[in-house]
């Protein structure tokens, strides 16, 4: 394992976040899956009593949730879905997160109560949205009628309704009203007469003016990384060169996925025959386009994308290959390394011959995990040793530097081998866990 290798990854692996998530779950005795897009770890909190619903004041029996990052719950199904990712990582009972969840809603329903009053302080009728858990008052001019939600975010703008035309939503990232701003019910509806351009031109991008680059006409379209051992089109060129061509009978089958507003979206191009393939632009509610074309005329993925949804094209990456794994987040405080500590990769040997070994890594489950790796067998024993029935790499590291870490393998007899190395901190925790915990 060469120096080389660790320094080109600068995230932790989403697969690896979810193996974190999913035991930390686990062992909260509380199952996990993943979801329809293969990435998403999703399940089911069941509750004991201790959280009420806000307007029936019955007590809430379970709520669905998607993981978040490695730490967080994200509830599916209101009301708790208004509020914001739950922490669940340093709960050590599920009644200890319950309690949690409780404190999170009676903390959103304060803050409800308190724009209510802001809102009825300027003599507007006031309702209380119990599954959106939050305020709502109408403002109504001459020529519109505005709805008002008071959130997590403020009191903003949700929807517009003109006297005689359609109505339109506002994107929820539109920046909040000020209300102490306003003495006044009349001051406040000047005040929303005059944002009308603006709050349609928000909501024919489809996202908030203060979240776009100056001067641009659409929120910029974001390509998301492949993830991690996908194949991709470009691996494929590199190894059999541009000049190879498909089997003609063989199905061909091309995905990428974007992200945009906030919301992802799939692209999917499936091969028909020769050059000719269908498209399709799949969101959360289905498909927002789909067409055929052929490759002759085929602009490229991203502006297609871009085009469908009214964005702007992402910028084209350098010629190359990918400097990381698909997405991830930074390392987490609380996964951090410390001087000291011996950390262990373990590995499952496929095969081990008088000349080569092949084995592939397992992860904190001890489950193989990612692809096989092959290593002359001098090589492997050198820096692998018995582990059980299976083997492992240690390394103790000698110090924290920022986002590197400075560390030295350990031999059989757990002896410091050679000079220290430098890694990258995510690498670390993406490869390798704590001896104390792999175990």
């Amino acid at each position: 394992m060469s120096e080389g290798e660790h320094t080109v990854i600068t995230k932790i692996p989403r697969e690896r976040l979810n193996q974190i998530a999913g035991r930390r779950l686990s062992s909260l005795a509380l199952p996990v899956r993943l979801a329809a897009d293969r990435e998403t770890l999703e399940g089911e909190l069941l509750f004991t009593g201790r959280v009420a619903h806000p307007a029936t004041g019955q007590p809430l029996q379970r709520a669905r949730f998607a993981v978040e990052g490695h730490d967080r719950l994200r509830f599916l199904d209101p009301p708790l879905s208004a509020l914001p990712p739950v922490p669940f990582y340093d709960c050590e009972r599920s009644s200890a997160l319950e309690q949690r969840v409780g404190e999170a809603l009676a903390a959103r329903v304060a803050l409800l109560t308190a724009q209510a009053s802001r809102l009825r302080a300027l003599r507007l009728d006031v309702t209380a949205d119990a599954e959106r858990l939050a305020a709502r008052a109408v403002v109504k001019t001459p020529t519109h009628a505005f709805e008002l939600l008071g959130g997590e975010e403020g009191v903003r703008v949700a929807r517009v309704a003109p006297v005689g035309g359609r109505p339109f939503e506002v994107p929820p990232g539109f920046p909040p009203l000020r209300l102490e701003d306003h003495g006044s019910a009349s001051d406040l509806e000047f005040h929303l007469a005059r944002m009308v351009p603006e709050l349609e031109e928000a909501a024919r991008a489809g996202a908030a003016p203060a979240a776009r680059p100056a001067g641009s006409a659409a929120a910029p379209l974001e390509a998301t990384p492949p993830p991690r051992n996908a194949l991709t089109v470009g691996q494929v060129a590199r190894a059999f060169g541009e000049g190879c061509v498909l089997s003609p009978g063989a199905p061909v089958e091309v995905v990428q996925e974007f992200q945009f507003a906030g919301t992802r979206y799939r692209f999917a191009a499936v091969r028909e025959v020769g050059t000719l393939f269908k498209g399709r632009l799949i969101g959360p509610a289905g498909d927002v386009w789909s067409d055929k074309f052929d490759l002759a005329h085929f602009p490229g993925t991203a502006q297609v994308v871009a085009a469908a949804l009214g964005a702007s094209p992402a910028e084209e990456a350098p010629p190359g290959p990918p400097l990381a794994p698909a997405g991830g987040e930074p390392v987490p405080q609380h996964l951090l390394p410390h001087a000291g500590e011996v950390w262990a990769m373990k590995v499952v040997v496929e095969s081990r011959g008088p000349e080569e070994v092949r084995y592939v890594g397992t992860d904190i489950d001890g489950r193989p995990y990612g692809a096989a790796r092959v290593l002359k067998r001098a090589d492997f024993e050198a820096v692998f040793t018995r582990a059980g029935t299976g083997w492992q790499l240690l390394l103790i590291v000698d110090q924290v530097q920022g986002d590197q870490v400075l560390y030295r393998q350990l031999d059989a007899q757990r002896q410091p081998l050679g000079a220290a190395r430098r890694m990258a901190t995510a690498v670390l925790v993406a490869n390798f866990v704590p001896e104390a915990a792999a175990y």
